[in-house]
């Protein structure tokens, strides 16, 4: 096992939009969640601002951020 200190999180990338999440950035947030029949939903925004909607934790779509 490394030491907290030896990860690089500035190495990590979002999955939806590939941009280089900042070091100082916490890479997802959850914004949302409820039960519904099909699970449970999860609604979760990145550093970087793109949106993934998850079900029972499989990502079921993603939307990037607007980069204009």
């Amino acid at each position: 096992m490394t030491p907290a200190s030896a990860v690089t999180p500035s190495d990590d990338r979002c999955p939806v939009c590939h941009e280089p999440t900042p070091a100082e950035t916490q890479l997802w947030t959850l914004r949302s969640h409820h039960r519904t029949s099909e699970g449970e939903v999860e609604y979760c925004i990145g550093g970087c601002g793109c949106l993934v909607i998850l079900v029972n934790g499989e990502m079921i779509k993603s939307l990037s951020a607007d980069r204009r």
